[in-house]
């Protein structure tokens, strides 16, 4: 059996492309620069500790992480949301840090005027907006539904005036916030609802807009989530229909375009996956797709248990390769990205 480069392989194992004649380097184990380095994440059993955060790196090089777990935070914290080389994390009491994973420099946010209570209020949603160049800031974003007002409640700490904001948006519909849906995109926050459709917040020009979901995403309870992906940041979602798993990205006007199509079969039972000339992905269950985050054109999978960044321009793979107890399919992964972007200064309230 031959393969082009038009095709990739999915393996139980990543040296086991070896044993049925397949180049072992045809799953690569790193990307380029700017390309998703890795992943965040809990397992059921550290949420109940409330221990720190568990790190995996695609591939098999070690890290370039200097602390991984984030010792350096003066507290535990669970991470949420990444951008641009940066990584939000909330503690006990309405704690929230930001740090740099890959420099180990952080800051403190000052607490809400109010508790962030996401226990009692689990469609509190979060997002992280990094805006690294000319100077460089950063936005936390907390939204939630306002029956009373019929729409949307933002609260948004500000890094350039060190204070929290509360801003209402109108909207023709106030549908729940999906958890754990945020991302950011050319520095505007985006979640997923329940509707289905995207509901979108701008930090700097305090605007916020519901779009509809690209076409079929969330029919028949189909998986779908946001993600940035490319150099100019585009807002991009990936919706895993019963055939397909389907990019599309978001332009200047609103309006969906599809990025790339990549056929799904799928094999019942427990016997390995043999690949087919022309299916790019074979697999025992349909995959899962996860939040994401590259200036490169790839997305980031949950293929029968393995966690899979897909170039779209060359459908090259890599895997998260786990050194440890690896989190299961339902638990929440926050993609990162390494930089040296810095962590923009808090203004003194």
């Amino acid at each position: 059996m031959e393969f082009d480069e038009s095709e990739w392989l999915l393996a139980d194992d990543y040296f086991a492309v070896s044993t049925i004649g397949i180049d072992a380097d045809w799953v690569i184990t790193d990307g380029d620069e700017g390309a998703v380095s890795g992943v965040f994440f809990h397992t059921a059993a550290s949420n109940l500790r409330g221990s720190r955060p568990s790190y995996a790196p695609f591939g098999r090089l070690p890290t370039d992480l200097a602390d991984p777990s984030l010792a350096f935070l003066p507290t535990a914290a669970s991470a949420r949301s990444s951008s641009r080389g940066l990584l939000l994390l909330v503690g006990p009491w309405s704690t929230y840090y930001v740090c740099n994973p890959a420099t180990a420099k952080w800051r403190t946010i000052p607490r809400p005027p109010r508790p962030h209570l996401y226990c009692r209020t689990p469609s509190l949603a979060l997002a992280l907006v990094n805006l690294p160049d000319g100077p460089a800031r950063f936005y936390v974003v907390c939204a939630d539904t306002d029956e009373s007002a019929g729409g949307y409640r933002f609260q948004i700490f500000s890094s350039p005036s060190g204070t929290w904001q509360e801003w209402f948006a109108v909207t023709t519909s106030a549908d729940p916030i999906v958890p754990c849906s945020g991302v950011s995109a050319a520095g505007v926050a985006y979640w997923r609802t329940s509707a289905p459709a995207v509901l979108a917040y701008d930090p700097e020009a305090d605007e916020a807009r519901v779009l509809p979901p690209p076409p079929g995403c969330g029919d028949a309870g189909g998986p779908w989530e946001l993600g940035e992906a490319g150099e100019d940041g585009r807002l991009c979602c990936t919706c895993v229909t019963e055939s397909a798993v389907v990019v599309y990205r978001l332009g200047p006007s609103d309006e969906w375009s599809i990025l790339d199509s990549l056929p799904v079969t799928v094999f019942g039972g427990d016997e390995a996956v043999e690949q087919e000339s022309g299916v790019p992905i074979a697999c025992r269950a349909p995959p899962r797709p996860l939040r994401f985050e590259s200036t490169k054109l790839e997305v980031v999978l949950w293929v029968d248990g393995h966690v899979l960044a897909v170039d779209l321009e060359s459908h090259r793979v890599r895997e998260v390769q786990f050194d440890g107890p690896a989190p299961g399919d339902v638990e929440d992964l926050v993609s990162y990205v390494s930089t040296e972007a810095p962590v923009g200064p808090v203004k003194s309230s």
